[in-house]
């Protein structure tokens, strides 16, 4: 059996975990499901975005923590210098996206934030002014995310299916 460069554990859960609920936050509202397909109005699936926006910005405190203690492993051939450089561009700009999302997200809003109807977090008084910056970031960097989220998968698949190197196994179970 080949050996091949494996994530830690952790690294592997944050990341699937990190990948559905991205997903899901997004197709809430970017494919505007009918809001009677979940739950009895609108109200309720902002209020599911916004709950699951915390959740992906803990998730991505820990993923940073983790990549800090565990390392990276180096998957990519360090004499593949533009592939690495391509990779390690297209999932930083994932993680500070996966940061400055749900931030924004927060500070876009005048109103406290209910998470899951367990805590309440008070706004933050702004002028108007603050409040437009950061809807427009968060638009934005939601389109910019996903984005790049595409670009991510494409060049998972890319390794797998052209290159047949050990890439993408490297996020998945170990074998």
């Amino acid at each position: 059996m080949q050996y091949y460069p494996q994530y830690s554990p952790k690294q592997k859960w944050i990341h699937w975990v990190s990948a559905v609920i991205t997903i899901i936050v997004s197709l809430i509202l970017f494919v505007k499901l009918p809001a009677s397909y979940f739950f009895d109005g609108m109200s309720h699936v902002y209020s599911l975005h916004k709950s699951l926006g915390v959740v992906i910005f803990i998730l991505t405190i820990w993923r940073i923590y983790v990549v800090i203690e565990d390392k990276i492993p180096d998957v990519l051939p360090k004499n593949k210098k533009l592939p690495r450089v391509l990779s390690k561009s297209v999932q930083g700009l994932i993680y500070i996206l996966l940061f400055i999302l749900p931030l924004s997200g927060y500070l876009m809003s005048s109103n406290p934030l209910n998470v899951f109807g367990i805590v309440s977090i008070p706004s933050i008084y702004m002028p108007n002014t603050y409040y437009t910056f950061f809807h427009t970031l968060h638009k934005c960097g939601s389109h910019i995310l996903i984005l790049l989220l595409m670009l991510h998968i494409v060049g998972a698949l890319y390794h797998y299916f052209w290159l047949k190197d050990k890439v993408l196994q490297s996020m998945l179970k170990n074998s």
